[in-house]
């Protein structure tokens, strides 16, 4: 067995650095929008919490037709300073502005008619959602141009998982105690994190494209979508990632239990980080347990944890946090392999239609994967957002103090543990009825792609002798 050893990585130790951290600063603007956006909203700007759900899935369908526009000029494009490159580098600016225009001018917009506010709030919201698409899918695609070693293009994806989290970790813990700190001044708190934003994201300047592939034709949007409907491992694991992902309210409802349950704004970081640094402590077991198990048993086992888990928080109530902290942590430790692998089953996809059509679109895969993350984040903060209005959430004005009725409070704890495990169960069955592509399967279809290549032969579509039924 040929194994890739340090020494012979295509990548130096501090671009595999440089490029890691620029998912640090990309999640840091990524976990502060999705998880505290909602809040300013409702909180500052005076929008009711419907009124907010209906721009959050508004802004996902607009990416529903952008995002694949944006794959195809992607996979079209050939800049001076490379294919994926110079989309990443304009993004370390565009992102982090984009992110402090979503926040900023609170004092300007709360003497403007609310009619303004909500206009504001939608247009920005969707620029957001749009920049960050172009920042997404090219940053997983250079992984593949930056070696042509696929042992050294399996680390670089799962390692930068591990910055993500902790750039995500930095915003839920941090950003409430800038912003406590700063008075709940959103403009100066979103100024101090956009920058920080910027200076990691900028740091995957010093990436290399390594891998050119001039010949290489360029699909149409028809060509991509084709893609996508054609592969249904792909759409498995689509469906399985929306239905999961968007019935797990914890983003939106959390901000919510820690000031209006728990009657203490500085829980909610508390709240979040219990859900996230499970996954740090996790991430360096993950590809042991990938051997041992397999993705879709390691997916299935953290499926049922959380159904269990959220079963238990939800029936133990919300009396004792120390309590309630503890038993979040266990649930998020138990099904913390999902946020760790998600990017390998949609490699393991985009192989599968390589073996079987002879296409191969890292571009618009990686985009796929960047709109089902939108798609279900939109889902959780839009019906999230729809349930606490439907319960009676009462919002407030320039961060008035609003007592929520008992009925809204209960309905409120029931939201955030029964979503995640009614998606969990729902995901759970589509993982095992539709989706089968297995470790060992993934490898023949591997062995069997690169052959092809070295042949000539990587855009026919080749029949295998083998016993696998694709």
């Amino acid at each position: 067995m040929n194994i890739q050893t340090e020494k012979n990585f295509a990548t130096s130790r501090w671009e595999r650095v440089s490029y890691y951290n620029y998912y640090l600063g990309q999640n840091l603007a990524f976990i502060i929008v999705t998880s505290f956006l909602s809040v300013y909203y409702t909180t500052t700007l005076g929008i009711s919490a419907a009124v907010v759900g209906t721009i959050l899935l508004l802004a996902r369908v607009w990416d529903a037709l952008v995002d694949p526009v944006l794959a195809t000029i992607i996979e079209k494009s050939n800049l001076r300073g490379g294919k994926f490159k110079p989309w990443i580098k304009l993004a370390s600016f565009t992102v982090p502005i984009l992110t402090v225009l979503c926040f900023g001018f609170e004092h300007q917009l709360l003497n403007a008619a609310l009619g303004l506010r909500i206009t504001y709030a939608a247009v920005t919201y969707l620029l957001w959602g749009t920049i960050f698409a172009a920042s997404d899918a090219p940053s997983y695609a250079l992984a593949t141009v930056m070696t042509p070693y696929p042992e050294e293009r399996n680390k670089l994806l799962s390692f930068l998982q591990i910055n993500s989290m902790v750039g995500i970790l930095l915003g839920v813990i941090g950003f409430p105690i800038v912003l406590n700190a700063t008075n709940n001044n959103y403009m100066i708190t979103i100024l101090i994190f956009s920058v920080i934003t910027f200076v990691f994201m900028y740091m995957a300047r010093f990436t290399k494209e390594r891998v050119k592939q001039e010949d290489r034709p360029s699909p149409s949007v028809k060509q991509i979508l084709g893609s996508v409907v054609r592969n249904k491992y792909l759409v498995a694991i689509i469906g399985l990632s929306i239905i999961s992902w968007g019935t797990n309210f914890a983003q939106a409802i959390a901000p919510y239990i820690g000031s209006d349950i728990y009657k203490d704004e500085n829980v909610t970081s508390l709240i979040l980080g219990v859900g996230l640094l499970p996954i740090l402590l996790v991430a360096p077991f993950i590809p042991a347990l990938i051997r041992k198990f397999g993705k879709i048993h390691l997916l299935g086992f953290s499926f049922v944890a959380n159904i269990v888990l959220s079963l238990i928080i939800h029936f133990v109530g919300p009396h004792n946090l120390n309590l309630f902290l503890a038993l979040s942590f266990v649930r998020a430790a138990l099904s913390a392999p999902p946020m760790i692998i998600y990017s390998l089953f949609f490699a393991d996809c985009m192989e599968y239609d390589c073996y079987k059509n002879g296409t191969r679109f890292e571009a618009a895969t990686f985009a796929m994967q960047t709109l089902t993350s939108k798609i279900s984040l939109a889902i959780s903060g839009g019906l999230g957002l729809w349930l606490l209005a439907a319960v009676g959430f009462k919002e407030s004005i320039a961060g008035q103090t609003v007592v929520q009725t008992q009925h809204t409070l209960d309905g409120m704890w029931a939201i955030y543990n029964l979503g995640p495990a009614v998606g969990c169960l729902l995901g759970l069955f589509i993982l095992y009825k539709f989706y089968d592509l297995t470790e060992e399967k993934v490898k023949m279809m591997v062995d069997e792609n690169m052959k092809r290549a070295r042949i000539g032969q990587s855009s026919d579509v080749i029949q295998s002798s083998s016993n696998f039924k694709a």
